[in-house]
């Protein structure tokens, strides 16, 4: 009985698709229906390139031979947690929540980072992810990127913003930064003739029900950022268009192995940076939630992928077949 469910299920979600396929937006249509049920096929090519390398979180918990979860982003006065009272894989996604801790001096609990490092590094490719974020006061979402420090050949480590969420109702923020022991921090910066970083829903009435997708491309020469399909900003990365000249640090360190960070952080007091006005309150109600449906990585002749088991020793990843994808 169950496998006959679970196959007419599968059917059905083949029929929306078709369905909202027709209808304005395409398949952008599909970001109201739950984990597991868009993208129907997992896709094993794109944009002329192969499935590498993903996770589409459905099995029972996370797949620590391709996570850690890492400390990337800690405030002083939040609780961590690695277990599943802040980070599950449940009904097909990885769900990360921000809960209360019953501590008064540290009112709230959260996830520490999930993250590839010392498992997945890549350099150059189109990683995707669809998720369904916390647009709402008080909220940090991010899904991001830093150079592997073991494979690492710059003298400071790049950090690449897919998306973070700053407290925002609407808008989505993408950056590129050099973080240098010596010379400091840099980063792109936003205004009248600068880099656009932004990206701002149309339509954001129901935006903390709904489904987007998260796309990142990278090239040697170009870093791009999409939401469902639309590229909002495009970074150079060649010498010719360095973003702080002069720190004299260059751009070959966002040519570096890269691995991936995902986390649902919070703006309280004991984080470095918290404006006021997006400091989370009492009112704020929890949880906040962060459902990740899949992650995907698609590469192609040229770009590369390496694999560990202990961030010492790196391999090449063979390439995924379309006999190695996943089943629909």
């Amino acid at each position: 009985m169950s496998a006959w469910r679970g196959a007419g299920t599968r059917r059905l979600a083949i029929v929306l698709l078709a369905l909202l396929a027709l209808a304005p937006g395409g398949a952008a249509g599909d970001r109201a229906l739950p984990c597991g049920m868009a993208g129907a096929g997992h896709p094993t090519a794109r944009n002329g390139r192969r499935l590498v390398w993903g996770d589409e979180f459905n099995g029972s918990s996370l797949d620590l031979a391709k996570w850690k979860f890492h400390p990337t982003m800690n405030s002083g006065d939040c609780v961590y947690t690695n277990d599943a009272r802040t980070a599950r894989v449940e009904n097909g996604c990885l769900h990360l929540l921000v809960v209360p801790s019953g501590d008064p001096q540290k009112p709230q609990m959260l996830p520490r980072g999930v993250s590839t490092r010392d498992r997945m590094a890549f350099k150059y490719g189109y990683l995707e992810m669809r998720a369904k974020i916390p647009f709402r006061h008080g909220a940090w979402p991010s899904f991001w990127m830093t150079a592997q420090p073991e494979l690492q050949k710059a003298a400071w480590m790049s950090e690449v913003d897919i998306f973070e969420i700053f407290s925002s109702k609407d808008t989505v923020v993408a950056n590129l930064h050099k973080w240098s022991r010596k010379k400091g921090h840099f980063m792109i910066q936003n205004g009248a003739e600068r880099l656009n970083r932004e990206y701002v829903f149309k339509d954001c009435a129901n935006l903390n029900g709904e489904f987007h997708t998260y796309g990142f491309e990278w090239t040697p020469e170009e870093m791009s950022f999409f939401v469902d399909g639309e590229k909002f900003a495009a970074f150079p990365i060649d010498e010719e268009h360095d973003y702080c000249p002069g720190a004299g640090l260059g751009m070959s360190g966002h040519r570096d192995f890269h691995n991936i960070h995902v986390n649902n952080e919070i703006f309280t007091p004991g984080h470095g940076w918290c404006p006021k006005e997006k400091r989370i309150t009492a009112d704020d109600t929890l949880p906040i939630d962060y459902w990740i449906d899949w992650i995907r990585l698609y590469q192609k002749d040229g770009e590369e992928i390496l694999s560990s088991k202990d961030g010492r020793t790196w391999i090449c990843s063979p390439v995924a077949t379309e006999e190695d994808a996943p089943s629909p």
